[in-house]
């Protein structure tokens, strides 16, 4: 097979056109950001309020996307029952719809002006439509994305941040801002436009039996993933109002910079999730526990394998931002805790798989609280550095990991020796390792250090960095081979 044939296979492999998109759209959206602050002139505090409004809004979705996705996930074979969930989705999202409506047209009623300094009275119904329709659109990626049809979800997540980056070039000011907001509105109508074109309903019929097991579980899924959002925001939080502009600012530099190398992951955890909750809930315990397995082996020492290459590679990044060479040390504890976190991935989509979400609701919930309690010792009673705070959420992490396990193998071993626990919990290959780095960074180490430690990582790993290397050539040469 020549070369051009090989690029002409990758470029039409739908995981590569994914992934691609995601960092292009990710990148586009930096670039615009940037740009907005000094194009919008005077309307950019409005920009920032009406981005506020949205995620608000985004909040409303009460946990159905998520309830959908497990929903789907159990039922991937029967394509009439995933249409009634479907279907029953959207049903709910009309009492959804109703209150968001109701909630923005009546306030001003009762004497309430929304954002009365950013005149978004002008902008109201914009912003409840695109965000309408940003609900909708969430609903059909799940669906495309448990029926593993990407091309729609790429141009989903594609077509407002390209739009809003061509209207900078010839725009400026409110006529900018307005027609971002025409861009926003239209992207998610094309968007929705394709979902339905790409895959009818064979009819509107919602199933009211379906109702109640969707809502409960939606709401501690909404429960789980909203605390987990708020644990690395309350620890922002705290950098940022306990320490100076400045320091926020280097803390903020770091953490963009480690969750741009780790979107990578996120797209193909994206992809796994629906397929490993669908593997786990018809799976034994021996069948658990090597996709578990099978899940550290591809994807969890992938993670650790590139986040440590990053941390060695940090000198030659920060030739690109000189006024940044500080914060290694920042760079290095946040790039540990994403390590971490990702540790978690394969035994909470177990106990989700399992109905156990009211449980990992309540797990979240207890870390949040420790996070938050973690963070202000360390910055209130400690005083440390700014670059310390995130030692709060690596250890909320720590826990959480151990308590996932702790409840995961209670379901599926009957007898847990220690010794078991702590290589199911933290394998060695991948542990030694990362508490070596994580005690070369307090201590200020030498660099040359790291790479004796990258270099006993691959050594630890070799067997499962090659299995990597044969599976990451199976997706290239076909995307269908992506499944657990």
């Amino acid at each position: 097979m020549s070369l051009n044939d090989k690029i002409g296979i990758l470029i039409r492999n739908k995981i590569f056109l994914y992934v691609s998109s995601r960092y292009v759209s990710y990148g586009l959206q930096f670039v615009n950001s940037i740009l907005l602050a000094v194009l919008l002139y005077d309307y950019y505090p409005a920009y920032g309020f009406i981005l506020i409004v949205l995620q608000y809004i985004t909040l409303c979705n009460l946990g159905i996307p998520y309830s959908l996705n497990i929903f789907l996930s159990f039922n991937k074979e029967n394509k009439e029952k995933m249409h009634q969930f479907l279907s029953t989705s959207i049903f709910i999202y009309l009492f959804v719809f109703a209150f968001i409506f109701a909630f923005f047209y009546l306030t001003p009623l009762v004497g309430v002006e929304i954002g009365e300094k950013y005149h978004f009275h002008n902008y109201t119904l914009f912003v409840v439509l695109i965000g309408i329709f940003s609900h909708l659109n969430a609903l059909y990626s799940n669906y495309f994305r448990v029926i593993n049809r990407l091309n729609e979800i790429v141009f989903c997540q594609s077509v407002i941040p390209v739009s809003v980056f061509c209207l900078l070039f010839f725009f400026k000011g409110e006529t900018l801002l307005n027609l971002i907001l025409w861009a926003m509105l239209i992207g998610n109508i094309t968007a929705l436009i394709l979902f339905l074109s790409r895959e009818r309903l064979q009819t509107f019929k919602p199933d009211f039996s379906l109702m109640q097991p969707m809502i409960k579980k939606a709401f501690f899924l909404f429960l789980y993933n909203t605390f987990f959002y708020l644990i690395l925001l309350s620890t922002r939080t705290i950098v940022s109002e306990q320490y100076s502009a400045v320091e926020f600012g280097l803390f903020t530099f770091s953490y963009t910079m480690a969750n741009s190398i780790v979107l990578l992951f996120d797209s193909f955890s994206f992809l796994i999730y629906p397929k490993a909750i669908n593997r786990f809930s018809k799976a034994d315990s021996t069948e658990v526990l090597r996709i578990v397995d099978l899940i550290r082996k591809n994807y969890i020492t992938s993670i650790h394998f590139v986040m440590y290459l990053f941390i060695l590679l940090f000198p030659l990044i920060i030739l690109f931002f000189p006024q940044y060479s500080s914060i290694f040390e920042c760079f290095a504890l946040i790039t540990l805790t994403v390590v971490l976190y990702s540790n978690c991935f394969p035994y909470s989509s177990y106990l989700i798989a399992m109905g156990k979400e009211k449980l990992l609701s309540a797990l979240s919930g207890v870390v949040l609280a420790l996070n938050v309690l973690f963070a202000l010792y360390i910055s209130l009673f400690l005083k440390t550095g700014y670059e310390y705070v995130i030692l709060a959420t690596l250890l909320s992490y720590f826990i959480y990991n151990i308590l996932l396990v702790f409840f995961s193998n209670r379901l599926l071993i009957d007898i847990m020796t220690f010794g078991k626990f702590l290589r199911l919990t933290f394998p060695a290959r991948l542990f030694v390792p990362f508490f070596i780095i994580l005690g070369l960074v307090l201590f200020d180490a030498s660099y040359i250090c790291y790479f004796f430690v990258w270099g006993l990582f691959v050594l630890l790993n070799k067997n499962q960095l090659k299995e990597i290397m044969i599976t990451l050539k199976k997706i290239a040469q076909d995307s269908s081979v992506i499944n657990v």
